[in-house]
């Protein structure tokens, strides 16, 4: 297990039957409230200004300026929220550790828990955000690169201060791209992205300024 700036964030990735698994928890010192605002900021901005998510969601996960890191750089093209049919429509250019680029098209799916046909149900309105919640986000079929790939983010609240936040994320590769993609390839391009992710999630939650985490990506 890579534990990552305390006890109160930490990455495990396992391997079975061709599919990688990456949880990850971390911990906000914050209100439930407060943390469940981080949730609805992830939703509200891929509906309504889905560009601003990688200025914080995803910041320090796509070009990284480091030579010694060896996995694949991210460029974010652009990014489409379809409310009624909950889709989002995403470009990516993938450059390769040798310099290849490609430019992938991707239109995962984005669910909230809090939401039944876009209302709250019952057990999820009010200010109190007493149960728990639940994101979920899936793609299948990028380009034949990824056969799918799903992260399900759930929120636990508590009244003792400090909120628990849980991302699992399970993805399996296209036939061919699995024959390349080791463990360190992986952890090298996406178990780390996860950890920075979680990172930029805490940061939100307790209103401190986004930093980019030191990576140990393995050689």
């Amino acid at each position: 297990m890579k534990l990552l700036l305390s006890i109160l964030l930490s990455v495990l990735t396992t391997y079975h039957q061709g599919v990688y698994q990456t949880v990850g928890e971390v911990e906000f010192s914050c209100s439930p409230a407060e943390a469940n605002a981080v949730l609805d900021s992830i939703m509200s901005d891929f509906e309504h200004n889905p560009h601003h998510v990688w200025t914080w969601m995803f910041y320090g996960t796509g070009e990284q300026k480091d030579e010694r890191k060896q996995g694949f750089v991210i460029h974010y093209d652009s990014v489409h929220y379809d409310a009624p049919s909950e889709i989002l429509y995403v470009d990516l250019t993938l450059l390769s550790p040798r310099g290849k680029a490609s430019n992938l098209h991707a239109e995962p799916t984005l669910s909230d828990s809090r939401r039944e046909n876009g209302i709250a149900p019952e057990g999820h309105r009010g200010v109190g955000y007493e149960s728990e919640r639940s994101l979920y986000f899936g793609v299948q079929n990028f380009r034949n690169m990824i056969k799918y790939c799903d992260a399900t983010l759930t929120l636990t609240p508590s009244d003792n201060g400090t909120q628990r936040l849980q991302v699992v994320t399970h993805c399996k590769f296209g036939w061919f791209f699995n024959l390349f993609i080791s463990r360190k390839m992986y952890r090298n391009t996406v178990e780390w992205r996860v950890e920075q992710f979680l990172e930029n999630l805490r940061c939100k939650a307790e209103g401190k300024p986004l930093r980019q985490i030191n990576v140990e990506l393995e050689k």
